[in-house]
């Protein structure tokens, strides 16, 4: 008996003709072993690096209690880390803030040191200040405040 390799729609065709179609599962098989390489291979092997969170360059996300116009952090705001951003020891935390922009957090290992700022929104001239609380750390940058979790950043 003869053996033919076929996928999908063929399949179906080939049956519907009254052909004898078996299918073998080598092919398929064979492609995917060879795209699992490729992904393993972009992908650093374990202890080597910090893997991506899918669909996205962050290291990791979460959500983290924000707040704003001087106002408590009882918000919850979507972030992101992007780890060793920079200089060995350096990470970078995205908050994406109610009014859809961003907020960039500058960290040396857990100690936030500052925040990205523009002429354009007024947040050139904001203070900037931090104050830790065992293994969180709330950042105050003007009106705005964050609360960051130490685990975040060393992915625990």
């Amino acid at each position: 008996m003869r053996k033919f390799i076929v996928t999908g729609g063929l399949a179906i065709v080939l049956a519907a003709c009254g052909g004898a179609a078996e299918t073998d599962n080598a092919a398929p098989a064979e492609a995917k072993t060879t795209a699992d390489a490729a992904t393993e291979a972009a992908q650093p092997a374990y202890g080597e690096g910090d893997a991506l969170v899918a669909g996205t360059d962050y290291n990791a996300t979460t959500l983290l209690k924000c707040g704003f116009d001087n106002a408590a952090p009882e918000q919850t705001c979507e972030a992101g880390i992007k780890r060793n951003w920079g200089e060995e020891g350096q990470h970078l935390i995205e908050v994406s803030k109610p009014d859809g922009f961003k907020r960039a957090i500058f960290l040396r290992g857990t100690e936030p040191y500052g925040a990205d700022s523009a002429q354009a929104d007024g947040s050139a001239g904001w203070d900037f200040a931090t104050t830790r609380d065992g293994d969180q750390v709330t950042v105050k940058f003007g009106p705005e405040t964050y609360v960051l979790v130490d685990a975040m950043v060393t992915g625990g």
